[in-house]
């Protein structure tokens, strides 16, 4: 029988993992690796938890799933009566991260669904898991407000190794396991801190001992281990909290946690906290989001000024995006704008008065030659990216890329964040992708994965996904 592990040990940062192997701290990751490969991936934007798990789970980017960030504002329903249309706004930081599963595009199969002898170790996605086989539902939860608030981490990672151990001495063929503590001591400090790497080092020692269980059990060799990321991260030096910006700007503002504002001329949804989405008059529903002109003229946010403009004087912002049609994104920063447009199997980048996207030149490819073309650029697979954002009918009519070094929240970031993620920039993209099986010699991107381990396990690949089949490990 054939078995797949994913373990998934979030927000660790490739290049802090890669360092610690070369200098031998990570004895039994090395050995899982002799035989297999070290490696990277692209990520899904925005870079954050909740968001970049569905990939690995569905196959699907975020914008084909509906789910485009982990707060996010319906227009077509929010009417400015906060309570009876209080399900038309979502954040899976609180109490609705539970209504992950139902948001996400009915239409979409989870590996739990078409792989039924699965386990799910504390994940946030669990449509198509029973209760026992999300054997730590109860304290992931317990366990994660802790964590959060004590800033103590670890015992969340001791939870998920003991729940792992004991699923693959059942006859389990998927089994999924996500680690916590690297990003949380992550949030505290920053990707190389004493803490983090300490959370590592005993992960490595889980690796080992789940290596001897497959070992004595003689199934090693028919079981892939992948072992992951969902996102990167970077030092926060600065915050600009982007919903108090706009309300020092004379804008009623609307964000989260406190959810209601009367006549709100803006919504702000803050992820990771890299990059946010602002709605403008979300009070009003509508069906269509505005174009980047629109969002300039003083009936967007009910204030004289260019408020575009202004948020892209400030050093935090990196672009901003807005779509114009269907497949045809506009994209601006302090120097102009450029075009990003949907041509068949193609995407064509065209800088006008500026190059957002730094790339030195008009591009057009399509999407997996976008991903090797970006691969080691300022913003890889930005492109693909921003395009796949818009999909998604909850997208916001902009939306906000931040600077390495800047995020946009913080009155309410307790305990406050002094690294995060959720941009598009490399430091927050990239993500290990290390394998007991030799990897392929062409770029991946997580949602790649989804295929990959569905093949491995033998089981029909669903059609429609985004996922490409690149690599048949073995």
């Amino acid at each position: 029988m054939r078995r797949c592990l994913l373990l998934l040990i979030d927000g660790l940062r490739p290049d802090v993992a890669e360092a610690e192997l070369a200098a031998g701290r990570l004895p039994n990751l090395a050995s899982l690796v002799a035989r297999g490969g070290v490696g990277r991936a692209v990520t899904s934007f925005p870079s954050t938890t909740s968001v970049s798990y569905l990939p690995f789970f569905t196959g699907c980017t975020p914008g084909r799933c509906n789910v485009p960030s982990i707060r996010w504002l319906d227009r077509t329903r929010y009417d400015g009566r906060w309570w009876r249309t209080r399900h038309a706004m979502r954040s899976y930081c609180g109490y609705q991260a539970g209504m992950l599963d139902a948001d996400v595009a009915p239409e979409i199969k989870t590996i739990f669904e078409l792989v039924p002898e699965s386990v799910g170790i504390f994940t946030m996605v669990t449509r198509g898991l029973t209760a026992a086989r999300n054997p730590a539902r109860v304290e992931r939860g317990f366990w994660g407000v802790l964590g959060h608030y004590a800033q103590w981490h670890q015992p969340s990672d001791d939870a998920a190794a003991g729940h792992l151990l004991r699923a693959i001495d059942q006859p389990n063929r998927f089994v999924f396991v996500q680690f916590p503590a690297v990003d949380g001591y992550t949030h505290q400090a920053d990707p190389g801190a004493p803490k983090v790497l300490r959370a590592l080092a005993r992960i490595d020692v889980i690796v080992g001992r789940l290596l001897e269980r497959l070992a004595a059990q003689g199934e090693l060799s028919e079981t892939l281990v992948l072992v992951v990321s969902d996102h990167g991260a970077s030092v926060v030096h600065q915050h600009l909290d982007l919903a108090d910006w706009f309300r020092r700007r004379g804008v009623p503002t609307l964000s989260h946690p406190v959810v209601w504002e009367k006549d709100p001329g803006a919504a702000v949804m803050v992820a990771g906290n890299g990059s946010a989405m602002v709605y403008a008059r979300p009070h009003v529903p509508r069906p269509n989001r505005w174009s980047l002109d629109r969002l300039r003229s003083p009936e967007a946010f009910g204030v004289r000024a260019d408020l575009v403009a202004g948020l892209l004087e400030e050093r935090a912002v990196s672009l901003v995006a807005a779509e114009q049609a269907p497949g045809h994104v506009v994209l601006a920063n302090s120097a102009g704008e450029a075009d990003l447009r949907q041509h068949d199997q193609s995407i064509r980048y065209t800088p006008r008065t500026a190059d957002p996207l730094e790339l030195g030149e008009e591009f057009q490819a399509e999407p997996r030659q976008w991903l090797e073309h970006t691969w080691d650029a300022p913003l890889p697979d930005a492109a693909f990216q921003l395009l796949d954002q818009f999909r998604s009918a909850r997208t916001g009519d902009l939306v906000v890329i931040g600077n390495e070094g800047f995020d946009f929240r913080q009155r309410y970031e307790i305990p406050e964040h002094r690294s995060g993620h959720g941009s598009l920039i490399r430091a927050h993209m990239h993500t290990p992708l290390w394998s007991n099986f030799p990897l392929p010699p062409v770029r991946l991107r997580t949602v790649d994965l989804f295929p990959t381990m569905l093949d491995w396990l033998g089981v029909p690949i669903p059609a429609g996904i985004d996922g490409d089949l690149a690599w048949r490990p073995g």
